[in-house]
């Protein structure tokens, strides 16, 4: 979608998982539409299938061959790899990143690392004007999967009042005002797959 960054994270634990997803949902432009473990097989398939345009990877989550993958990502056309690094991480591993993300660094400097690396500054949020929230995002896909106002804000904890303004916004801002004119929207822009669909 024009405006916002597709991320796909490969963490394994759910702290770090968690983190991460806390950080990027903060950051206006950015989305993380998909979370894999690192174990899963075909990865490369399934990553190139959520069409990102920027991974970050946890090299201790791949349980398979680390150098194989990386070097398939690497051959993806503007494709941002970030690598998130332990401290301790071997030069082998990290000279295999162009852009490093330290797992102690503090969320200030992790968040101002991403914005620079993905190119969420001033002037980009300022092209942003008509595109969708991150929270906006996370309504919009519920939405076209099929639930309702009531089962979207028990999902996403929210009350139905907060749902129902997101929902408002989004139609506002898209100028569409049919779920299935979402639905249309969420496929081309690939916020979700067919088959999530309700």
């Amino acid at each position: 979608m024009a405006g916002v960054i597709n991320i796909v994270l490969i963490e394994n634990t759910f702290l770090l998982r968690s983190g991460m997803e806390s950080l990027v949902q903060e950051i206006p432009g950015m989305l993380i539409t998909e979370v894999f473990d690192g174990s899963e097989k075909n990865l490369f398939e399934k990553i190139k299938k959520k069409k990102p345009d920027t991974i970050i990877i946890n090299p201790d989550a791949l349980a398979g061959d680390f150098v194989s993958l990386i070097t398939k990502l690497q051959n993806e056309n503007e494709l941002k790899l970030i690598g998130l690094l332990s401290d301790d991480c071997h030069e082998k591993i990290s000279s295999r990143f162009s852009f490093k993300l330290k797992l102690t660094d503090s969320k200030h400097n992790l968040s101002q690392q991403l914005r620079k690396i993905c190119g969420t500054d001033k002037s980009r949020e300022k092209q942003q004007k008509g595109v969708l929230s991150n929270r906006e995002l996370v309504v919009l896909k519920e939405v076209v999967k099929g639930l309702i106002n009531q089962e979207i804000a028990d999902k996403l904890f929210l009350s139905i009042h907060t749902v129902m303004t997101h929902r408002k916004n989004i139609t506002k801002k898209l100028g569409i005002k049919t779920v299935s004119g979402l639905m249309v929207y969420a496929l081309m822009n690939n916020i979700v797959e067919i088959g999530e669909m309700g």
